[in-house]
């Protein structure tokens, strides 16, 4: 898969939603940056904890020996709590 993407006048630049998908990665996610010659290699093997959804769209945690999975999963409930609460209180 590749992808033309633009920097902007702050330096960021935007992975495409197809790519972000294709790898698992979500906001918070960390890539890790490498100057490969005159090209930029961006790596998603930085260890990080991983929740993905599951085809019904229930959040799977994944992870590595030694990740903590009762944290992963507590944030995941308080996201989705917090998620609740914003729609519950927009709503008139």
């Amino acid at each position: 898969m590749t992808a033309t993407i633009t920097i902007d006048s702050s330096g960021r630049l935007v992975l495409p939603k197809a790519m972000r998908d294709a790898l698992h990665l979500r906001p918070g996610s960390k890539l890790r940056a490498e100057i490969i010659g005159d090209k930029i290699s961006l790596g998603s093997d930085v260890e990080e904890a991983l929740i993905i959804r599951s085809p019904d769209g229930l959040p799977v945690v994944v992870g590595w020996e030694g990740f903590d999975a009762v944290k992963a999963i507590a944030e995941s409930r308080k996201e989705h709590e917090d998620r609740i609460l914003a729609y519950r209180n927009r709503r008139p």
